[in-house]
């Protein structure tokens, strides 16, 4: 799984337009916000729509007897964030950082992922993550992008697979737009959710869209793609170049796949490349019920 890599990427990535020319492959659109796609694609669906979600009795609760950490910076977050991950990696859950969410309110969320979503026997599963972190340093037209493209398309050439996949494309960031930080809030990069009262303003640089599940946000602002919130719960002093998690139908969003057999373009929806997933791998191994046992890479 190449993290961030978008349709547009494929001209720096010779390996992989090559890949396009004989095998099936094509645009992979995925759902709104920031976890709900790769469970999908190894799930078949998924209700989560960023990391964090409110909840009573939290495990991270006890975070708040810490919050004192906040007033010592980066060295009092490395150290919340030990605190926070020590159990996590003990129960062999994901890793995460908070950014920098104020110690006093993290205890009133919890995380969204436990194990990682590819965590299933017989599974070999590469994950890259250079694009992402640059893309959303530079931006995606940037030479350090399409520098960061052509390494992992050297790497991938030298790789066997089944299928190659990334989560989510990008988008330059034109504009930044700041909203009000209440009592409960979570405010995201392209989303501010808030719980209880609603906040008094409106912009035309986005618009509030209902949440069927409201532990994700009672009253949920979603920026215009281009539009970043800033300043936010996980960015520093500086804004980033590009951003994803915005609605899906911004085909900007979307990533890419190709399968490891013959076929053309076809754009797929997340959901139908679980299915194609799951028929490979049962055709692998004569599963027809489960994708827990065998060996899919």
């Amino acid at each position: 799984m190449i993290d961030a890599f978008k349709p547009e990427y494929l001209q720096y990535a010779p390996y992989l337009s090559s890949l396009t020319k004989k095998f099936q492959w094509g645009e992979l659109k995925m759902p709104l916000g920031f976890e709900g796609g790769m469970e999908t694609f190894f799930s078949g669906k998924s209700d989560k729509l960023a990391l964090l979600y409110k909840k009573e009795n939290s495990s991270l609760k006890f975070i708040k007897y810490f919050s004192f950490l906040d007033r010592f910076g980066k060295i009092g977050r490395l150290a919340a964030d030990c605190l926070i991950n020590l159990p996590r990696f003990m129960k062999g859950y994901a890793l995460f950082r908070t950014g920098n969410i104020p110690l006093n309110r993290l205890g009133e969320f919890e995380f969204s992922v436990r194990k990682p979503f590819h965590k299933i026997k017989g599974i070999k599963y590469k994950y890259i993550g250079d694009l992402d972190v640059i893309g959303h340093k530079y931006g995606t037209k940037s030479k350090e992008i399409i520098s960061a493209i052509k390494k992992v398309d050297i790497n991938l050439s030298k790789m066997k697979f089944d299928i190659i996949l990334s989560d989510h494309g990008m988008i330059d960031i034109k504009k930044t737009v700041s909203v009000p930080e209440t009592e409960e809030c979570m405010i995201d990069s392209t989303f501010a959710r808030y719980w209880g009262k609603k906040p008094d303003f409106d912009s035309k640089d986005g618009k509030w869209i209902k949440i069927e599940d409201r532990k994700y946000g009672e009253y949920v602002f979603l920026a215009n793609p281009g539009v970043l919130i800033f300043p936010n719960y996980w960015q520093g002093k500086t804004a980033a170049k590009a951003m994803h998690g915005y609605n899906s139908e911004c085909t900007d969003m979307n990533g890419i796949y190709i399968i490891n057999k013959e076929g053309n373009k076809k754009n797929l929806e997340v959901e139908k490349l679980h299915k194609i997933f799951v028929e490979m791998k049962n055709d692998r191994t004569g599963n027809s019920s489960q994708i827990q046992n065998g060996g899919f890479e």
